[in-house]
């Protein structure tokens, strides 16, 4: 009697195989599902001024353009530090006025704050550390 054992030996290699490839496919459907974009596009974001007093509230303006220069409405702008923080959405014109009072510590003369701005659909998050110095005159 003649027994053939091709298939025994085989199945572990068509599993691997098998898991290797159900895993590259998985891993491909779940990209697409968790980040729909696979090119997200840069944010131009400006703002003023750059230098703003302590212990005063201060009126930023921001302004937030695609890589082309148009406006973006509808992003999230967040300037925080030295225990702070203020938030605002942009207008049709991708600009945004934000007032925020920033107090430096005794021992120190100046600090900074960080800007974060989000947008949804296909762009990266734009976050600039130490954007704007807080300063005691």
């Amino acid at each position: 009697m003649f027994v053939d054992k091709s298939g025994i030996l085989e199945l572990p290699l068509r599993m691997v195989v098998t898991i290797v490839i159900g895993g590259v496919a998985l891993a491909t459907i779940l990209s697409f599902i968790l980040q729909p974009c696979l090119f997200p596009s840069d944010l131009q974001v400006s703002w003023q001024p750059s230098v703003i007093e302590s212990d005063m509230e201060e009126k930023i303006s921001v302004e937030v353009k695609n890589s082309r220069g148009n406006p973006i409405s509808g992003a999230t702008v967040l300037i925080s530090g030295l225990g702070t923080a203020s938030v605002n959405k942009t207008n049709a014109h991708g600009k945004t006025t934000l007032y925020i009072k920033a107090t430096l510590p005794q021992y120190r003369k100046e600090g900074y704050l960080n800007i974060r701005v989000t947008v949804g659909g296909c762009y990266k998050k734009f976050y600039q550390e130490n954007a704007i110095k807080v300063v005691m005159w």
